[in-house]
């Protein structure tokens, strides 16, 4: 997806090029894994992983990733999907009572966005592990929370915090 993203910026390809290659990747990504979507109660002793790319972001391929990582490692995974805006974040938050929240901006002029809303949460959710992923967190103003730009990264990170729960 990287190369596509390159090769939609040099102009090799075009915008519905890139969309369609996103769109074949979810569908063989869904068919390898069906989702299950769960309400407000728990439905397993895992802790849960919420997942949501910030308002104004559409591209959410590397969340839905990340979201089939966590489950991988542990994790009841909650995937919101793209462009959830600010106010239905902190609803959903309030409704599942995640261990983890994962966001992603990876538009760069998204940054302030994603600044705004970690700041946001933190501020709701002091106690709520946060990860931020995407060419957006790079950003130095995202406080605590902790940018991982790559699988590998999340899931060490992810077992990491698994280990560290209380029994």
């Amino acid at each position: 997806m990287h190369e596509l993203g390159r090769l939609w910026e040099e102009g090799v390809i075009t915008v519905a090029d890139e969309h369609l290659a996103t769109a074949l990747t979810h569908r063989v990504l869904a068919a390898l894994r069906p989702g299950v979507m769960t309400g407000g109660e728990r439905s397993t002793g895992r802790p849960r992983a919420m997942l949501a790319a910030v308002q104004g972001e559409h591209h959410a391929l590397g969340l839905r990733m990340a979201a089939d990582l966590l489950e991988d490692v542990g994790y009841e995974a909650i995937y919101l999907g793209a462009d959830v805006p600010t106010e239905a974040l902190m609803q959903a938050i309030a409704s599942f009572s995640p261990d983890l929240l994962g966001l992603s901006a990876t538009m760069p002029e998204l940054g302030t966005v994603l600044e705004s809303t970690v700041e946001g949460v933190r501020s709701g959710h002091p106690q709520l592990s946060v990860l931020v992923g995407g060419q957006a967190s790079a950003s130095p103003r995202i406080g605590e929370a902790m940018p991982v730009n790559d699988f590998e990264l999340l899931e060490g990170r992810a077992k990491q915090l698994l280990a560290s729960r209380p029994a």
